[in-house]
């Protein structure tokens, strides 16, 4: 009986362990796509609020517990029809009235000049950091529109 019991614990253990790994990896890989929709958005020359909701809405899956609109069940379309009103809002105080995770104020985002962007995420216990980069053509679009 002692036996199973040290088997037990050290099973549970063991998949604790591997489940908050897998936490982390998603947590990594969202942090890093995160990123990506950053650098592509500052590229073509949206501003620092605007990469912040891209953010945002890119890090959903590991943000925790929606704040705002409140209730337990989740609903494909009408999450879907938020964040597309979310991403249009056009400030912060607009945006908090439309869609707003807990895991939101633990997201920094360093959107840089679109070529170098780094994206901050935080759990209780680990940090993930993302990085990525695109070639800035913004100006040469500019530049072949006369403006």
């Amino acid at each position: 009986m002692l036996e199973t019991l040290l088997a037990a614990v050290v099973v549970t253990f063991a998949f604790l362990c591997l489940f908050r790994l897998s936490r982390a990896l998603t947590g990594k890989i969202l942090a890093e796509h995160a990123a990506m929709r950053v650098a592509r958005a500052r590229a073509v020359g949206m501003n620092d609020f605007m990469c912040l909701k891209v953010a945002r809405v890119a890090s959903i899956p590991v943000s925790g517990r929606r704040l705002w609109p409140e209730g337990d069940e989740f609903d494909y379309d009408m999450e879907r029809s938020r964040t597309r009103i979310y991403i249009a809002s056009p400030n912060s105080a607009v945006a908090g009235g439309i869609l707003e995770y807990s895991g939101w104020g633990r997201l920094q985002v360093e959107p840089g000049d679109g070529t170098d962007t780094e994206v901050h995420m935080s759990d209780d216990w680990f940090s993930m950091t993302g990085s990525a980069s695109f070639d800035r053509n913004f100006e040469l679009f500019m530049d072949d529109l006369g403006l």
